[in-house]
């Protein structure tokens, strides 16, 4: 194929299995992804994210099993839990080491688009 975005999308590919296959980040699992993308989407717009609006109405999961999945996420250091200053509202927010994951991942994403 000599189409330079088949070749982009494939060098992307492979940069990205690289990534998730590194010793330096743990495994997650499509569900765990698509929730620590929503945090990381918030946390871009600069605004933390509920753990209610993950967990309840969500079409990716129940909310068992986005709770356990969240709980999953914290316990492999990405997500922590935060309050303000009303207590009943907990919020998640991405931790240094999910940050690193998002610039590498930003790296990968002009690598792969950048012309051999």
């Amino acid at each position: 194929m000599k189409n330079s975005a088949g070749n982009a999308y494939f060098r992307f590919n492979l940069l990205m299995d690289a990534l998730h296959h590194s010793p330096s980040f743990p495994l997650l699992n499509d569900i765990e992804k698509k929730i620590l993308d929503m945090i990381a989407e918030a946390s871009l717009s600069g605004q933390p994210l509920l753990i209610s609006h993950i967990v309840f109405g969500n079409p990716i999961g129940s909310p068992a099993t986005l709770s356990k999945k969240i709980t999953s996420l914290v316990k492999k250091n990405l997500v922590v839990y935060s309050t303000t200053d009303d207590a009943r509202k907990k919020y998640l927010e991405l931790t240094p080491m999910s940050k690193q994951y998002y610039t590498k991942l930003n790296d990968i994403v002009i690598l792969a688009s950048n012309k051999p």
